[in-house]
């Protein structure tokens, strides 16, 4: 949205004219998209089993060492 703001007034401020010139910015990124995200791989830092979230979960909690 910020973006179509942006480059605006450069096509008189008319909205079908941006529409034209810029396709993308109103193109539906995210339909079809996964819950673990548009590359369809888990999020960055997220465990991937039951072992690894509770280590991660022991390190934030400063319980790392016990």
């Amino acid at each position: 949205m910020k973006a179509a703001r942006a480059i605006l007034v450069d096509h008189g401020n008319d909205v079908d004219k941006l529409k034209e010139a810029e396709p993308w910015l109103f193109a539906k990124h995210a339909a079809g998209a996964s819950a673990t995200g548009t590359t369809g791989l888990p999020n960055a830092g997220a465990a991937t089993d039951e072992g690894k979230a509770m280590k991660r979960r022991r390190r934030i909690a400063g319980l790392e060492d016990e």
